[in-house]
């Protein structure tokens, strides 16, 4: 049954703690669900924003408005995982693609639901050996947000392995797309249908095809990652993840975000409780009941030093609700 609440505060719902009031926050457990709730939304005529696991995103909060104008929808759809071993068909993934290409035949695919999270995949993913998604070890989010964003660290992202999409869209219903109705790039995914590019849809499950490789190479490989992560990034800290893309430079190479807001001196710059940190200038931390419009503030801060510095227009990667 649709689970429905109303006036709840969605600070607790974020990694970075921030968040006001939402008019109604519904959790969609099934794909039932999910047909019951496209009823329910035309009788309450306001928009509907997913949350799913709260991480690489700030919302609004009281320090902004009293109210948010915007409902929750947060995507609990938590199939459980399932493979089967496979052969690459057509449109297969790039990592795949390059595997085949190299004689290798031992592939698996996982079907996972979007509330699946992703350490747990990893962890499935470690103990059978299947390599692509080493470099996303660490980040506490769930299968559909990753998707959404084609979420990647450490020369690995989504594209690399995904291989079928299933979406509920309003006007098309519930369909699953094929490498053929996606286009994902360098943290945004595309999906179309119908000729068209979709809008305000949600990811309900998801279709990888990993190459099997030895186990400890790909545990191995985790484990460094993790590491690196844990002494160049403020884990422990209150944060949202990286909130800049990285940004290409005249030759259309990457520039490291992190860097650029370094030498621009805005590590541990404060707004109130909010702070870029000591460890990562591209990381903004809750430290003390930091507000949305304290984020918000060093957000402008370091798009217009940068702009100033070095005429680079950063580009944000975290998802801002307001």
């Amino acid at each position: 049954m649709l689970q429905v609440q109303q006036n709840i505060s969605l600070k607790n719902k974020t990694t970075i703690r921030l968040g006001g009031i939402t008019p109604y926050y519904v959790k969609i457990k099934s794909r039932q669900d999910i047909l019951d709730f496209a009823e329910l939304e035309d009788k309450l005529r306001i928009p509907f924003k997913v949350l799913g696991g709260g991480s690489n995103l700030i919302i609004a909060d009281e320090s902004m408005c009293r109210e948010l104008p915007f409902g929750v929808l947060d995507i609990d759809i938590a199939d459980e995982l399932t493979s089967a071993p496979c052969m690459p068909e057509e449109n297969f993934p790039p990592l795949v693609q390059k595997y085949v290409e190299n004689n290798h035949t031992d592939f698996v695919k996982i079907h996972v639901g979007a509330g699946c999270k992703v350490p747990k995949l990893l962890q499935y993913c470690g103990i059978n050996g299947l390599t692509g998604l080493e470099g996303l070890v660490g980040i506490p989010c769930r299968v559909g947000g990753t998707v959404n964003m084609n979420a990647g660290a450490y020369r690995t992202e989504i594209n690399d392995v995904l291989s079928r999409v299933e979406i509920f869209h309003k006007q098309y219903g519930i369909v699953n797309l094929t490498r053929e109705n996606m286009k994902l790039s360098y943290r945004k995914s595309e999906f179309f249908y119908d000729n068209t590019r979709l809008q305000d849809y949600i990811i309900l499950s998801a279709d990888f095809i990993f190459p099997v490789i030895e186990k400890n190479i790909v545990t191995d490989t985790m484990k460094k990652n993790l590491q690196t992560k844990k002494n160049t990034q403020p884990v422990q800290a209150l944060t949202a993840g990286c909130v800049f893309k990285n940004p290409c430079n005249e030759k259309g190479e990457k520039m490291s975000a992190g860097l650029l807001l370094d030498k621009a001196g805005l590590k541990d710059v404060h707004a109130g409780g909010m702070r870029f940190s000591q460890i990562h200038a591209s990381f903004l931390e809750n430290t003390a009941n930091g507000r949305t419009k304290d984020a918000m503030e060093l957000l402008s801060l370091a798009k217009d030093k940068i702009l100033t510095l070095f005429n680079i227009q950063l580009e944000e990667e975290v998802r801002i609700w307001i």
